[in-house]
C-alpha cells in the first residue's frame, strides 16, 4: 500500500484536535480535585498536542499540493482551512509551552493560578483545534459545507 500525502495528512490531524479535547478535560478534571499529579499529565500532553500540531501542518502542506494537483478540491476552501489551521497550530504551541512552563514553576510553587491560565489558553487552543479540523472536512465532504445546497433524503 502506497501511502500519498493526504493519507498522512488524515493519519495526523486527528490527533491534536482531539487530543487537546481530552487534554482539556483532564486539565479540568485535575483542577477540580486539585490533584497535581493530573494537572501535570494534562500539562504534559499539551507539549504533545503542540508537537503534533506541527506535525499537522507539515503534512498538510504535502495534501495540499496532492489535492491541487490532483483537481480533487477548489483552492479557495483549501486556503480557508491553511489559515484556520496556521493560528490553531500557533495557538497549540503556546499552550504547549505555557504547560512546560507551568511544570517547571509548580516546581518553584510560586504561581498556583497556573492551571486555570493553561485552562483558558487550552480551551481557546482546542476551539480554533475544532474550527480548523471543520474546514479541513468541507475540503473533501460537500455535505458539511455551510453553504451548500445538499438536499438530504428523508
Amino acid at each position: 500500500m502506497n501511502l500519498n500525502p493526504a493519507h498522512w495528512h488524515l493519519i495526523v490531524n486527528h490527533l491534536p484536535i482531539t487530543g487537546s479535547l481530552i487534554a482539556v478535560l483532564i486539565l479540568l478534571y485535575g483542577i477540580l480535585r486539585k490533584n497535581e499529579g493530573v494537572i501535570k499529565a494534562a500539562y504534559w500532553l499539551f507539549a504533545l498536542m503542540a508537537v503534533f500540531a506541527v506535525v499537522a501542518t507539515q503534512t498538510g502542506e504535502g495534501a495540499e499540493r496532492f489535492i491541487l494537483d490532483a483537481k480533487l478540491a477548489d483552492e479557495a476552501i483549501i486556503e480557508r482551512h491553511v489559515e484556520a489551521s496556521n493560528i490553531a497550530e500557533w495557538a497549540m504551541i503556546v499552550v504547549g509551552v505555557t504547560a512546560l512552563a507551568a511544570l517547571f514553576i509548580n516546581r518553584l510553587k510560586t504561581l498556583r493560578v497556573m492551571p486555570v491560565i493553561v485552562f483558558i489558553l487550552a480551551l481557546i487552543a482546542a476551539g480554533l483545534m475544532a474550527w480548523a479540523g471543520l474546514l479541513g472536512g468541507e475540503i473533501m465532504h460537500k455535505e458539511i459545507r455551510s453553504d451548500n445546497n445538499v438536499v438530504l433524503p428523508r
